[in-house]
C-alpha cells in the first residue's frame, strides 16, 4: 500500500524521463497526525471522535500504517499456501471462475426442475436448491433434464445427509456428482428447535455416506455447514465463522469415534457464510475463516496436515438479514456491496438473493438482477482476474488478524464449555447472538446504525411491490423442540411494522397521524430542523403538516390548533427557542390541551425546565430513539 517514506524519486512523465524529487515532502509519524488531528477537533474527544468499535469488540483506528500490519511472517504467505490467508489456489481465479450459485426456490418439485434449468441456460454454474424434507420422488422429479453429470451441486439437505442417497439413485451413479449435496446437523437444529434423529445416529449416517461415496470414487462433499443460522440471526461476524468452525470441530470429534480423521472431513466438508453490509468487515470474515479453519486441520492432524485439509471451501451467499421491504430496489445496492465483499474475500462460490426476497420468491426479474449481477463481476468487471485483491491493505490485513484472533477465542470458549452442540443445548449460543441482535435493534432505533429508504430518508411516496406485506417472505421457525432456536431476523423489521402500522390505520380510518412543524422565524431560521423532523417523522409515514414559517407565537399555535394537527413540533434554532418557545407552547396548550408539543432540538439544562413548564412535552433530536417516540406517537393516536 505504499512506501513509510515519500522521498523517492518518480518518474513525471515516462515518455520524457523526467525525475521528480519529493524531498520536499518529509514522511510523516501517526504521532504527528494524531497531533493535527487533536488541533482540528479542539475541545472533542479524540478518542471518542476518531475510534469506531464494531459489533465484533474490535476497535477501528482512524489510521492505519505499517506498524499496524500483523507480524511480517503471517503476512508473507503466498496464495495455497498455509495459513491460506491469500486463497486455498496458488493462481486466485485466474484460469477459472468462482462458482455462480443462484437459488432455485420455487414451490413444487416440477417447478424447481424448470427453475434450474433457467437458471443454467442464463449463466448460473451450479445446480442449487434446498433439499430439506424432499422426497427421492421429489429429487428425481426436481432433477428431470437438469444434465447433472455438467454441473456440479451445490444443496444443502438439512439435519440429515439421507438425501444424498437420491440424488445417486436420480444421477445413476454417485461418481457423476460433484459439488456438496450438504447437511449441517447443528445448524438445522438450531434453525427448528429439534432435530428428526438423535445426534449419533445423524453422525452415524453422515459416516456411511462419506465412506460409501469414497469407496464408488465419489468427490462429492455431504457436510455443508451454513453460517446464515448465526447471520440471520444478528450474529456478529466473530460468531457467525466461530459457531460455523465450532460445528465443524464437534462433527470431526463425533467422526473420528467412527473411523474417520480429518483429511476425510475435509475432503467432505464446504462452508458457507452470508455476506453483510460492513465491506471491509466481510473481506476480513472469509480470509480469517480460511486462516482459521487451516488451523484446525492442523491440529487435528497432530501437526502433519494433507496440503489439501488445509484448504476450506467456501461459498457465499448475500446477507437476508439487510435486505428490507420498504424501498425494496435499494437493495440492489445491498447485493452488489456484500457479492463485491464476498468476492475480494475469496469465495469459492457465490449465490446473490434477490432484491426482493424478504418480500416474496423471486420473479424473472429479480432474478435476472441477481444473476447478472455476479456475471457482471466476471465478465466486466474482471474480478476474477486478482489473487487476494486486498492483500497488503494495512486496514485489511490487521482487521483479519484482530477478526481470526477473536474466533479462535470464541471457539476456545466453547469448548471449554462443553462444546458447540452443549452450548446449544444450553443456549449459550442463542443468548450471545441474541445479545448482538439486541445491539443492532437499538443502534437501528436511535439512528445510530441507518438503513436508507427505512429509517432514513423514507421514500413516502412508494408504491408497494406486487404481493408485499410486512413480514410475508420472513423464514420462520418451527414451534417448540428440545432448545430454544435462533430466529431469523430481518434487520429493519421493527421500523418495517412501525410503518406497517401507519399505512394499516391509515387505509382503514381515512386518518393519519398529522404533525405540525411550528416554524418560528423565516426560512433560514427553522430550515435545518423542519427538515429534520420531516425526516424523522416520515419514517412511521405520518403526515407532515409543512409551512414557511410564522412571524408571531399566535399565529403559529392558531395554525396549528385550526389545521386539526396531532402535534406540534416547534422548529427554530438554540438562540431564540428561550423567547419563543415557552409562549408558543402555552398558546398551543390553552388552545387545545390534547395537542402534544415536541422541540426540535436537545436544550441545554438551563432552559430545559422552562420550555416543560410551558407545555412542551419531548423533545426531538439526533440523540433520540426514532423508534421509540414514533411508537409513542402510535399508541397515542390509537393505532396500536
Amino acid at each position: 500500500m505504499g512506501e513509510d517514506n515519500c522521498s523517492a524519486t518518480a518518474s513525471a512523465d515516462p515518455g520524457e524521463g523526467k525525475d521528480v524529487d519529493f524531498s520536499e515532502f518529509p514522511p510523516n509519524s501517526y504521532a504527528e497526525w494524531t497531533a493535527a488531528a487533536e488541533a482540528t477537533l479542539k475541545d472533542a474527544s479524540f478518542e471518542k471522535s476518531m475510534f469506531t468499535r464494531t459489533y465484533e469488540g474490535i476497535t477501528l483506528e482512524p489510521l492505519y500504517t505499517r506498524d499496524h500490519s500483523p507480524a511480517p511472517d503471517s503476512a508473507k504467505s503466498l496464495p495455497g499456501e498455509a495459513p491460506m490467508l491469500r486463497g486455498t489456489s496458488e493462481d486466485g481465479y485466474l484460469g477459472g471462475k468462482w462458482e455462480i450459485a443462484q437459488d432455485s426456490t420455487c414451490g413444487t418439485p416440477e417447478e424447481t426442475s424448470a427453475e434450474i434449468r433457467r437458471e443454467l441456460e442464463k449463466g448460473a454454474a451450479t445446480i442449487t436448491f434446498r433439499a430439506e424434507g424432499m422426497s427421492a420422488e421429489d429429487v428425481k422429479k426436481a432433477l428431470k433434464g437438469v444434465d447433472v453429470k455438467k454441473y456440479p451441486f451445490h444443496v444443502y439437505t438439512g439435519a440429515s445427509c439421507d438425501a444424498v442417497s437420491f440424488f445417486e439413485d436420480a444421477a445413476g451413479s454417485p461418481a457423476v456428482l460433484s459439488g456438496c449435496i450438504g447437511s449441517d446437523p447443528i445448524g438445522a437444529y438450531l434453525v427448528h428447535g429439534s432435530i428428526p434423529k438423535s445426534f449419533p445416529a445423524l453422525m452415524d449416517e453422515t459416516a456411511e455416506t462419506m465412506i460409501r461415496l469414497a469407496k464408488k470414487g465419489s468427490s462429492l462433499r455431504t457436510v455443508l455447514l451454513r453460517g446464515a443460522v448465526y447471520h440471520d440471526g444478528g450474529a456478529n461476524a466473530v460468531q457467525e465463522t466461530a459457531y460455523v468452525m465450532a460445528s465443524a470441530i464437534e462433527l470431526i470429534y463425533a467422526l473420528q469415534e467412527r473411523g474417520l480423521d480429518i483429511d476425510d472431513f475435509a475432503r467432505a466438508v464446504r462452508f458457507e457464510f452470508e455476506a453483510g453490509s460492513n465491506f471491509f468487515m466481510e473481506i476480513a470474515k472469509l480470509r480469517a475463516a480460511r486462516i482459521v479453519w487451516a488451523r484446525i486441520a492442523e491440529e487435528f492432524s497432530g501437526g502433519k496436515p494433507d496440503a489439501e485439509s488445509l484448504k476450506a471451501s467456501i461459498f457465499g451467499r448475500t446477507s437476508f438479514f439487510t435486505k428490507t421491504i420498504y424501498d425494496p430496489y435499494v437493495n440492489m445496492l445491498r447485493n452488489s456491496t456484500e457479492a463485491f465483499s464476498a468476492v475480494v474475500g475469496g469465495v469459492d462460490g457465490l449465490t446473490v438473493g434477490c432484491f426482493d426476497e424478504a418480500i416474496k420468491p423471486g420473479d424473472e426479474f429479480s432474478r435476472r438482477v441477481a444473476r447478472n449481477s455476479q456475471i457482471m463481476l466476471q465478465e466486466e468487471f474482471h474480478l476474477s482476474g486478482p489473487i487476494d485483491p486486498a492483500g497488503g491493505s494495512w486496514y485489511i490485513e490487521s482487521l483479519t488478524d484482530s477478526l481470526a484472533g477473536k474466533v479462535w477465542e470464541t471457539i476456545q470458549d466453547t469448548q471449554a464449555n462443553g462444546g458447540m452442540l452443549a452450548c446449544v443445548k444450553s443456549g449459550r449460543v442463542q443468548n450471545a447472538v441474541n445479545e448482538v441482535l439486541k445491539e443492532r435493534f437499538k443502534k437501528l432505533a436511535t439512528r445510530s446504525d441507518r438503513a436508507v429508504g427505512v429509517n432514513m430518508y423514507p421514500n413516502t411516496a412508494e408504491t408497494p411491490l406486487a404481493g408485499a406485506t410486512c413480514g410475508a417472505n420472513k423464514k420462520t421457525c418451527a414451534a417448540g423442540g428440545d432448545i430454544t432456536p435462533i430466529l431469523p431476523h430481518h434487520w429493519t423489521e421493527q421500523f418495517e411494522e412501525l410503518r406497517s402500522r401507519t399505512e394499516a390505520y391509515r387505509d382503514k380510518t381515512g386518518d393519519n397521524a398529522k404533525i405540525f412543524l411550528a416554524n418560528m422565524g423565516p426560512v433560514s431560521q427553522h430550515k435545518a430542523r423542519a427538515d429534520f423532523i420531516t425526516g424523522f417523522m416520515e419514517v412511521a409515514n405520518f403526515e407532515v403538516l409543512k409551512n414557511d414559517g410564522f412571524g408571531t407565537t399566535d399565529a403559529c399555535a392558531d395554525a396549528a390548533c385550526d389545521i386539526g394537527a396531532d402535534i406540534a413540533v416547534i422548529c427554530s434554532t438554540d438562540a431564540t427557542y428561550p423567547e419563543l418557545a415557552p409562549p408558543l407552547a402555552r398558546r398551543i396548550k390553552e388552545k387545545k390541551p390534547s395537542m402534544k408539543v415536541f422541540l426540535a432540538g436537545a436544550p441545554s439544562e438551563e432552559f430545559k425546565q422552562s420550555y416543560i413548564d410551558a407545555g412542551v412535552d419531548d423533545f426531538i433530536s439526533v440523540r433520540s430513539n426514532c423508534l421509540a417516540v414514533l411508537s409513542d406517537i402510535q399508541k397515542g393516536k390509537g393505532m396500536m
